[in-house]
């Protein structure tokens, strides 16, 4: 995988397809491995750049907290630094939605179109504590942690397709080391000042059934973004997963308005 490096951090990213730039950021405790049974939905009409932000696969930085600040500079970064044609389309997931809307809101020059799945501008109580059992689970017994995920990010239904065998793959598989300082950073952030500077076309996606990050979130940040459009999911927090073709329809027919549009004509 390609790297690019900024003022204190190296930044590994992947990048396929050809045409207008198509950034998908990740999600706490994810990378851009998370985006591949995606990519070809994608990229036959759109170079599609995932990128890695620290603590997640080979990024490397100077180990201090992390900031939306310092993430937000990795991927836009990584999107200068790829062969896609800008501004780009920007989709970020649960915590890459925060670092997205940032970003289109403090360089709207580089971002076409935004869309944000299952993310959310600050925190209310209920989830201040369940980002802080988060950040306790993953210091006291990092399995059980990573049974806590699959619990909460999947719905009931997708649970029991899964069954017993695939949830224990899935918590076998481990969970990214750098995690705890993503947690961190969930329990500091807040960019409801910054939701009025966005100006790009903005989707705004909600997951109905979602017990990590509550639907509300998404539904206040569609009504905090103006002119914003909102579609909500039968699915849980891993939507990305869990209805992945779905969801890459309601993200093409987004980003491919104008040019479906302009065909009709």
């Amino acid at each position: 995988m390609p790297t690019v490096s900024t003022s204190d951090s190296v930044v590994e990213y992947f990048v396929t397809g050809t045409g207008t730039g198509l950034a998908l950021v990740h999600g706490t405790g994810g990378d851009a491995a998370g985006y591949e049974h995606l990519l070809k939905k994608f990229d036959d009409r759109r170079t599609v750049i995932t990128p890695n932000y620290s603590g997640s696969g080979a990024t490397k930085d100077n180990g201090a907290p992390l900031t939306l600040d310092l993430l937000a500079e990795q991927v836009v970064a990584a999107v200068e630094d790829s062969p896609a044609e800008g501004p780009v389309d920007l989709v970020g997931w649960s915590l890459g939605a925060v670092v997205a809307a940032k970003i289109a809101a403090d360089r709207p020059e580089l971002v076409r179109r935004l869309v944000l799945l299952t993310g959310w501008a600050s925190l209310d109580e209920r989830q201040r504590l369940f980002f802080d059992m988060w950040h306790r689970l993953d210091q006291l017994d990092h399995e059980t942690f990573g049974r806590f995920l699959q619990l909460h990010g999947w719905t009931d239904e997708q649970l029991n397709v899964l069954g017993t065998k695939g949830v224990e793959e899935l918590v076998s598989g481990g969970i990214p080391a750098g995690i705890g300082r993503q947690i961190a950073l969930n329990l500091t952030t807040d960019i409801t000042g910054l939701l009025p500077k966005i100006t790009a076309p903005t989707l705004v996606i909600g997951a109905k059934h979602d017990r990590m990050v509550p639907v509300r979130h998404s539904r206040e940040l569609h009504a905090s973004i103006a002119g914003s459009t909102y579609v909500e999911m039968e699915a849980g927090h891993f939507a990305l997963f869990e209805k992945p073709d779905e969801l890459a329809e309601i993200i093409n027919g987004f980003i491919h308005q104008d040019a479906d549009e302009a065909s009709a004509a």
